[in-house]
């Protein structure tokens, strides 16, 4: 009675188990707290949020003024025949000249509202990085769960496992116990062997599957897959979720519904940075230049220099440029309905996910009670089988029978009570609430 006592504290258990607090143990919250540092799509995520970042820098963004620098020589061989009406003639031969110049330009803008429109727009693009970048903890915040809570089960079904190999090789001592003193058949002996058999098959494929399951939880935090850990199996369910409530939350916090708005605000200064293009820009620039040029002996000026400081102000101003600009803006005001369409629906569709989810929440919660209710009875009754297989009342088929109601019992609670949780925080997703999930 006591092993049995002990097997259903391990399956009802609603404290943290041994294995949890152990050197090895990975909580939920470490889980996390991994995800976040390591995992590759949202490392990925904050990459281009501070790209997004760089983009709205003024030196990328045309405020800061330019200034280049400019120098040359060349040089030439060659030689001239002057006549003049004088009657005078100049031949000059083998005349070597060189030249050589430098400048210094600086422009800079003054006044471009293009300019100013697009950086405002790259500010409210980092914005959108940083909710694209919450949409990615999201996602593999509920992919975290997923893969933890599958490690967490198959945890507990090898458990389940392991004590029901126990029961078996208990039921297969009694079996040669009563054939040696006559009370029993070779048969009940080889249905034990059989059976203890297929419980071992069993156990290994558990081990196998939960091996599988660290490994692909491993994956999605971005940890080594081959690091080894055991997980706490605790479950605890949120109070006070109501169909109203998670649908209110999900128009107001669902990622999907909050990138759409941003998207559309961003497609709003598209059409504001098209306009701008009717507005004049006024550049200004300024240089310093220098030439000097050495001609041959025989030149009638055998050198000069040219040094000066010049400034201007340049002011332009696209009128007409054949309609394109007005084609882009009736084509961005189509694109602005198209998304302001495509919001509706995402709504539509958030409110059906949402409805949907809720009532599966609600149907795994009564598969949860259930199955509990099951397990409860599935246990009475192999307490009950096992006296009477004991005192010689039960035969080894119902004793068998009965274990294996009671191994089936407790393993779909297991997956009852994980598939409720899943679900819970699927709601928690489409609500924009699952980053405030207790750890």
């Amino acid at each position: 009675m006591s092993k049995n006592i002990l097997f259903y504290l391990i399956v009802f258990s609603v404290f943290i188990s041994e294995d949890a607090l152990s050197q090895n143990a990975l909580t939920r919250a470490d889980a996390v707290k991994i995800l976040l540092e390591k995992n590759y799509g949202i490392r990925v995520a904050k990459n281009n949020k501070r790209i997004a970042e760089n983009n709205t820098s003024k030196k990328n963004n045309g405020y800061l003024p330019t200034l280049n620098a400019n120098a040359g020589l060349s040089s030439n061989l060659g030689g001239s025949n002057q006549k003049f009406g004088s009657g005078m003639e100049i031949t000059v031969t083998n005349a070597f000249n060189w030249s050589t110049n430098a400048s210094l330009i600086a422009n800079y803008t003054l006044i471009d509202k293009e300019r100013d429109i697009t950086l405002e727009q790259l500010k409210e693009r980092v914005e959108l990085a940083d909710f694209e970048t919450r949409q990615a903890i999201e996602q593999n915040l509920l992919q975290l769960y997923s893969s933890y809570y599958e490690v967490a089960r198959l945890s507990e079904n090898l458990k389940v496992q392991e004590q029901t190999i126990e029961l078996s090789g208990q039921r297969l001592k009694r079996a040669q116990y009563r054939y040696d003193y006559g009370q029993g058949s070779k048969l009940d002996i080889l249905n034990a062997e059989v059976d203890i058999q297929r419980d071992r098959i069993n156990l290994s494929n558990v081990k196998q599957q939960l091996a599988n399951a660290k490994r692909n939880l491993n994956f999605v935090i971005g940890q080594t897959v081959s690091e080894d850990f055991r997980v706490d199996t605790t479950v605890s369910y949120q109070s006070g979720l109501s169909l109203q409530g998670l649908l209110a939350d999900a128009k107001a916090k669902n990622i999907e519904v909050i990138l759409s708005d941003k998207n559309l605000q961003l497609s709003e200064y598209d059409l504001k940075i098209i306009q701008s293009g009717n507005k004049p820009v006024l550049n200004s620039s300024a240089s310093y230049d220098f030439t000097f040029q050495d001609n041959a002996a025989q030149a009638f000026i055998t050198s000069s220099t040219n040094r000066g400081l010049a400034v201007g102000l340049n002011l332009s101003w696209n009128l007409f440029d054949g309609g394109l600009r007005e084609i882009r803006r009736q084509n961005t005001l189509v694109s602005i309905e198209s998304q302001r369409i495509q919001r509706e629906q995402t709504l539509s569709s958030l409110e059906l996910d949402v409805t949907n989810t809720w009532e599966s929440y609600q149907n795994a919660l009564f598969i949860l009670d259930a199955e509990l209710q099951s397990l409860e009875v599935s246990q009475l009754n192999f307490e009950r089988t096992e006296e009477l297989f004991n005192s010689g009342q039960a035969s080894s088929v119902d004793y068998r029978q009965a274990q294996l109601n009671l191994l089936s019992a407790a393993t779909n609670y297991n997956t009852a009570k994980y598939d409720a949780k899943l679900i819970e925080l699927q709601l928690l997703q489409l609500s924009g609430r699952i980053m405030e999930e207790e750890f």
